[in-house]
């Protein structure tokens, strides 16, 4: 029934013609006889429209593929930004953070927070906008009539080639400003020289950042011939005068800061390769040096007494000494260093653990990538970074509270 009624609703709409009030219609008779836009201002707005027909109609292919293809790229940039600020504010709610003031460093520390430890960097989860993870779009190279932007358009990858000019327009600037200085007996600035100690912290950028930068495909002989100019010129004394121009193609890793690095081996008298480091666990400290070749052999001292030389027998728990075991069983090179321990503060259990952690961090120095790897992946190293937690006031303990006693 109520199909029907519709039905005959519509039939009825399209058959008869809506009629406008009589007023209506003479209101818009009169508006446009009595227009207030002169007639030159339509004459002149038709004009335009007919112009902008015409320019679209003369537009070169590519012009028009190129304005579809960003089109569609802008939707789907848009879509994705849509969804990243979506799963933002979910996190913020679980974590109890502002959304507002969320960084991305806090997205970090949440993820990582909230997924296992042991997982690998290329298993863990990223959450980044969307600018940063796909691939930015080339701009347009020419303009409507087709005519190219850059001078290094037929290079086939301008703007490579232009940073490439830029760069060697610095080195001869440089040079020229340096002679003229060394003419008139001047040095450059050994504060400002930029030698090793000024660069340590960065380096430059990889094949596949480069060509994020200049949305070019880059091969590896293109990236080695722009190393190169790029090393040319901070070689020169006088480098310093161009610093912002070097400095956009050095990076800072965050990550290589945060992490630990290995540790260089020395050589001792007799040519052998060590390592030493200092290793905490609660209050107890141990300095572990590893050496090899060696032969399997441990000395361990406690600094409270030092004229007591012992071996693996210092500690009685049989579990304390697999705990020291272990790092030389799992990188299988039990039998193949030396270990020469010192520990202070705290008990056994802390102290083997003290072990653990400094003697690991020493065998990282001998083993390859790979094992380094592994090492990770099974908390090797980790360093325990628990400590007792302090008795409360009104409680036996930390947590445990006093019996309840009705009388």
């Amino acid at each position: 029934m109520a199909g029907a009624v519709c039905r005959c609703i519509q039939r009825f709409s399209l058959s008869t013609p809506i009629r406008q009030p009589a007023s209506l219609s003479l209101y818009k008779l009169h508006a446009a006889n009595y227009s207030t836009e002169p007639a030159e201002k339509k004459e002149l707005t038709n004009k335009e429209l007919v112009a902008e027909k015409i320019k679209e109609r003369n537009m070169s292919t590519a012009m028009r593929l190129y304005l579809q293809r960003k089109r569609e790229h802008d939707m789907f940039i848009a879509r994705e930004e849509a969804e990243f600020e979506m799963g933002k504010q979910h996190l913020a709610n679980m974590m109890g953070l502002d959304y507002q003031s969320m960084t991305q460093e806090d997205i970090d520390k949440s993820i990582e927070y909230l997924f296992p430890s042991g997982l690998l960097p290329e298993a863990r989860p990223i959450m980044k906008p969307p600018a940063q993870i796909f691939p930015k779009q080339k701009e347009a190279e020419f303009d409507v009539d087709g005519r190219p932007f850059q001078s290094f358009f037929y290079t086939l990858k301008p703007n490579l080639n232009q940073k490439q000019f830029e760069l060697r327009d610095c080195i001869e600037a440089v040079t020229i400003f340096g002679d003229r200085l060394i003419k008139q007996g001047k040095r450059a600035d050994s504060n400002q020289v930029l030698d090793i100690s000024k660069i340590a912290d960065s380096r430059w950028l990889n094949k596949r950042e480069l060509e994020n930068m200049c949305v070019e495909i880059i091969s590896d002989k293109e990236y080695e011939d722009f190393i190169y100019t790029l090393n040319r010129l901070i070689e020169l004394p006088f480098s310093y005068r161009v610093k912002d121009e070097i400095f956009k193609y050095r990076i800072t890793d965050a990550t290589s800061q945060n992490t630990q690095t290995f540790l260089t081996p020395q050589y001792n008298d007799e040519g052998k390769a060590f390592v030493e480091f200092e290793g905490r666990r609660k209050t107890s400290q141990a300095t572990v040096k590893v050496t090899k070749p060696g032969t399997g052999e441990m000395v361990i001292i406690n600094e409270e007494y030092p004229h007591y030389v012992m071996d693996i027998g210092y500690f009685f728990s049989l579990k304390d000494r697999l705990q020291i075991i272990y790092p030389l069983q799992f990188t299988k090179l039990l039998g193949l260093v030396d270990l020469e321990v010192k520990v202070s503060g705290s008990g056994s259990s802390a102290q083997a653990g003290a072990i653990r952690y400094a003697t690991s961090m020493c065998l990282r120095s001998f083993v390859d990538k790979s094992m380094v790897d592994d090492m990770k992946v099974n908390g090797l190293l980790t360093q325990d970074i628990r400590v007792k937690e302090r008795k409360k006031f009104g409680k036996v303990k930390a947590r445990k509270a006093y019996t309840w006693k009705r009388r």
